[in-house]
């Protein structure tokens, strides 16, 4: 299993022109935020729920949690801006990982910001949690939902094996 930091300095390297993670201040839910740092938290939810759907095992296990614009993962949303400086430190030396989520980032890539909170908003989890105010009411149990994201994240997993 992967570390969550790693697979995400991963995904950013794949962003060669530097076109899908953006510095771009946005306002979401009436908070400001880099539109790059969600997109990247979409990205890593997306694929964690994908890849449970298929293997029945966490592609990372770093807590995730469910806030206003979907979930993300704490360090990774702490840290973007030395992730993003950082970006081709990745080590990951799993191949069969490395070419899901670069199958998967290649799926996400284009896709609006909103669709993708879309999808984040529809996991169980974050429709439990996110009104919560402690941070701790807001830790996403991914085990929980095996079946929920199998069913979610059909079109994906097709998608993946074609």
């Amino acid at each position: 299993m992967e570390n969550a930091e790693n697979i995400a300095k991963y995904v950013l390297s794949l962003d060669e022109n530097n076109e899908i993670f953006i510095n771009k201040l946005i306002k979401l839910n009436g908070r400001d935020c880099y539109e790059g740092n969600v997109r990247l938290n979409k990205y890593l939810h997306i694929m964690q729920m994908v890849y449970f759907a298929m293997t029945d095992k966490k592609l990372f296990n770093d807590d995730m949690y469910a806030y206003d614009n979907g979930v993300i993962v704490d360090s990774v949303m702490s840290n973007y801006r030395y992730l993003v400086s950082n970006k081709k430190t990745y080590n990951i030396n799993d191949s069969s990982i490395k070419e899901y989520i670069k199958k998967m980032f290649s799926i996400l890539k284009y896709a609006p910001l909103e669709e993708l909170i879309n999808i984040s908003h529809q996991d169980e989890e974050w429709l439990k949690k996110h009104n919560y105010y402690k941070k701790q009411d807001q830790l996403i149990d991914v085990d929980s939902q095996k079946e929920n994201y199998k069913l979610m994240c059909a079109d994906f997993i097709e998608m993946l094996n074609d």
